[in-house]
């Protein structure tokens, strides 16, 4: 006689006493895919703020060198506009260009 999968399952029946430790070796199982998940999430987490903390110093340093190199570029700057200044100052004092022209008006 053919029965069907469904009167199979029916005529089969589970203790008390094996549900129980059924149930409590997948609740075991899945303690254990928590816990693994956990673990391996914790590593992604370390992995990355590592990685983060890498950049944040190497983005520090690259910091440092523009300041640095800020700090060169002022100075020159600084220099350059002094010298343009003075420059500025003595082509066109008056009272230089008037003591120039009474020096050629004694000779």
């Amino acid at each position: 006689m053919l029965t069907s999968k469904h009167e199979q399952n029916t005529n089969h029946t589970v203790s008390k006493k094996e549900f129980e430790r059924a149930y409590v070796e997948l609740a075991d199982r899945i303690r254990l895919i928590d816990q693994r998940l956990s673990t391996k999430a914790d590593e992604v987490v370390l992995t990355m703020a590592l990685a983060h903390r890498q950049e944040i110093e190497a983005l520090q340093d690259e910091i440092v060198e523009l300041h640095q190199e800020l700090k060169k570029v002022k100075i020159q700057t600084s220099r350059n506009e002094k010298t343009q200044v003075t420059s500025f100052v003595q082509s066109n004092n008056p009272l230089l260009n008037w003591f120039k022209k009474m020096q050629f008006a004694r000779k």
